[in-house]
């Protein structure tokens, strides 16, 4: 008895020594920031920090030198705690942007007087998308519209789709499609080639055919010609890109491709300048793209800037010759606490001015349109547009969902409501437009207001009703 009395005493003293030890840790161990709460819990604005540990948690797939590779500063960095927070927050904006997270939250916490910890907690999104789709085939939502929305002229199919392949932001996917257009895609992006995750690298490949064909535009809209009993177009496409990374927000990449087409008689004889051959027309093309991000948020950008250039280099001289230069660039300004104003420019240059039909696309194909003109295509080998958006926040909310286990990263759809006016110019030159094309070679301008609607993190839907210098005015949905 009398030897386990200084035994227990002992321990009662080892036990009281480590839970003062424990104590002065967690004392020790403050908030002094949080991207969550948007504020310093400390007056040391000016007291200078080395960073000593970055914790990552939350990446059950995504590899820590993914995150890492986003951010700002490293491990033993020192900075006044100033710039540390505005660091903190472009880590923040920056792992939201790789598209990889729903929720992205980084703390600061101290280590000692002269140290603090960076700990980046991430909630990752679904990375496999078995998506069945049907999609407009052939122009945009107005243009199927104004054809009286024909059935045969859908895309239907299934893309599937694994983000996030290897942990490294990389993604494969196959994608199926039926309808207006037979095709097969494959395509693989990002496997990398250094440590540094600087060189990556993409392929893919396609084949498809169609048995209708646009082979003409007249009065600025496409005319096409079917055959029910044969494929009026066949394609094969393979290319290999290699990307560049130096810095977050610099890209360059380099592309090398073959192009395989064939068109049916049928098409050579309605519009002997469809091709610049016959029948079948193969080519290589090489190009070279940089761009520079810089946005709040990619998916819905209301702060930030961004700009590119590209110049694309299709066939050797015969029978495609075609040098394209394009170049683009958008800001986006704070206009109070809610609102944002947007001026973007674009402009592209395609050389030598004769070009055959296939090469004069410009105006009303993707993303290139005007708002108000939608229903319309406008070709051409040069010329350029403007866009100018002032939007304001009318509601930002989440709208709870049921918690199940089986869907424990969906527990809540993030849900945003933009009101906006906006301004459209542009000008797009062709020295053979036709007579029925009046829209060519001519300033074009347009206005109207709409509705943003931005669900979970990417899934856009824009209503927008626009008018334009023809006096017409309409409608138009985009997503």
């Amino acid at each position: 008895m009398r030897i386990c009395l200084p035994i227990l005493g002992c321990c009662v003293l080892l036990l009281s020594f480590g839970d003062g030890k424990a104590q002065d840790v967690f004392v020790n161990s403050v908030l002094l920031y949080s991207t969550d709460h948007l504020q310093a819990t400390t007056p040391v604005a000016d007291s200078v920090f080395t960073i000593k540990e970055i914790i990552i948690a939350g990446n059950k797939r995504t590899r820590k030198s993914t995150v890492l590779r986003e951010l700002p500063f490293h491990a033993s960095d020192t900075y006044p705690l100033a710039e540390i927070v505005e660091k903190l927050e472009v880590t923040q904006r920056q792992l939201m942007n790789t598209g990889l997270f729903r929720s992205v939250v980084v703390n600061l916490q101290s280590a000692s007087e002269e140290q603090v910890i960076v700990n980046i907690q991430v909630e990752e999104k679904w990375y496999f998308y078995p998506q069945p789709f049907v999609r407009i085939a052939n122009g945009s939502f107005s243009q199927w519209n104004d054809r009286g929305r024909p059935l045969n002229h859908l895309n239907y199919g299934i893309k599937l789709t694994q983000y996030n392949f290897s942990g490294r932001n990389d993604k494969a996917y196959i994608n199926l499609t039926s309808g207006y257009t037979k095709k097969i895609a494959l395509q693989y992006q990002g496997f990398y080639f250094d440590k540094a995750l600087k060189w990556s690298g993409s392929l893919s490949v396609a084949h498809g055919k169609n048995r209708e064909i646009n082979y003409i535009t007249q009065n600025n809209k496409v005319i096409s010609v079917k055959d029910p009993d044969g494929y009026l177009y066949e394609f094969s496409q393979a290319s290999f890109d290699l990307l560049y990374r130096p810095a977050i927000k610099t890209r360059h990449t380099f592309s090398v491709g073959y192009n395989y087409n064939r068109i049916a008689d049928t098409v050579r004889k309605l519009n002997k300048n469809y091709a610049p051959t016959e029948n079948v027309y193969r080519f290589p093309y090489l190009s070279y793209s940089v761009s520079f991000t810089d946005f709040d948020f990619n998916p819905y950008p209301t702060r930030g800037r961004y700009a590119d250039f590209s110049i694309y280099k299709a066939g050797i001289n015969n029978p495609v010759n075609l040098w394209q230069l394009a170049a683009s660039g958008t800001q986006y300004l704070a206009a109070g606490r809610k609102g944002y104003f947007s001026v973007k420019l674009a402009g592209m240059l395609k050389l030598p001015f004769k070009q055959p039909y296939i090469t004069q696309q410009f105006l009303g194909y993707g993303d290139a349109y005007l708002q108000g003109y939608e229903n319309y295509i406008i070709d051409g080998v040069a010329g350029g547009y403007s866009k100018q958006t002032f939007g304001y926040n009318l509601l930002k909310t989440e709208i709870p969902l049921p918690k199940k286990k089986w869907f424990k990263s969906l527990h809540n759809i993030p849900l945003k409501v933009y009101a906006k006016v906006y301004t459209n110019e542009g000008y797009v030159y062709n020295p053979a437009p036709g007579f029925t094309n009046g829209l060519t070679n001519r300033m074009l301008y347009s206005t109207g207001f709409g509705i943003d609607i931005l669900a979970f993190t990417d899934l856009l839907f824009k209503i927008e009703w626009s008018f334009n210098r023809l006096g017409q005015n309409g409608i138009f949905l985009h997503q």
